[in-house]
């Protein structure tokens, strides 16, 4: 079994003793039923790792932890940000999910002509809670960043100005040829990007990507494509 992990934004130093309280320690000594002297890891979503145990414990809400030894994790080579629409319910869980667990640097909500899924009022402080809880479980010390939602060609524009290769999934593309230069992948809503954004998307310095014959949902052609970078 792996060591249960637990997050802490504001982060930890080395040989100290910090307190961890409301859902993380809801998590620890409610649900993992954790005792005095038990391990566990720490990860600040920026790389940052320490194997501590549990010092102390007051009720179900509070925790103190003694910080052990603490290891900071470069980020995964390329970086890569994922831009897809909005996938339907549980598959937008899906993606985010294995996503993250495939090492992505940030994900972006795309704003398509042909999206049904819209971002809700909500909707990111969920996406953040499934990404870290992939974290947690993949043993990840990076939490993906959350970027605002934008249109697919002023997303393209960007990341070709910021020097990174945009990768755009199509089924007129080339076979993909991995490369470590930083990445932006762009998957469109069902139906697809509209040949208008298409267009748009490669005139800023696009390339497009064919990930094979069938048609892929959103979910399952983002998977795939990191998958191949990844494996590369």
């Amino acid at each position: 079994m792996s060591m249960p992990t637990f997050y802490l934004a504001e982060g930890f130093n080395e040989n100290s003793l910090i307190t961890l309280s409301g859902k993380e320690a809801w998590h620890a000594l409610a649900v993992r039923r954790l005792n005095v002297g038990d391990p566990i890891r720490l990860i600040d979503g920026k790389g940052n790792v320490a194997w501590a145990s549990v010092e102390n414990q007051q009720g179900r809400n509070t925790a103190s932890i003694r910080v052990g030894d603490v290891s900071y994790f470069l980020p995964q080579v390329p970086s890569i940000i994922l831009a897809t629409a909005v996938a339907k319910g549980d598959r937008q869980t899906i993606m985010l999910d294995m996503a993250t667990q495939l090492g992505i640097s940030a994900w972006q909500p795309l704003l398509c002509q042909r999206s049904v899924s819209k971002v809700g009022k909500n909707s990111t402080d969920r996406w953040r809670r499934i990404c870290l809880e992939a974290c947690k479980q993949s043993g990840s010390a990076w939490l993906p960043e959350l970027l605002p939602a934008a249109k697919p060609e002023d997303v393209a524009r960007e990341a070709c100005a910021r020097g990174r290769e945009v990768l755009l999934a199509h089924p007129d593309g080339e076979l993909n040829t991995v490369s470590p230069v930083d990445k932006l992948l762009l998957v469109g809503p069902e139906g697809g990007f509209t040949d208008e954004e298409v267009n748009k998307i490669i005139a800023a310095g696009a390339k497009k990507i064919n990930l094979g014959k069938n048609i892929l949902r959103i979910e399952t052609a983002a998977v795939s494509l990191l998958a191949q970078l990844r494996a590369g």
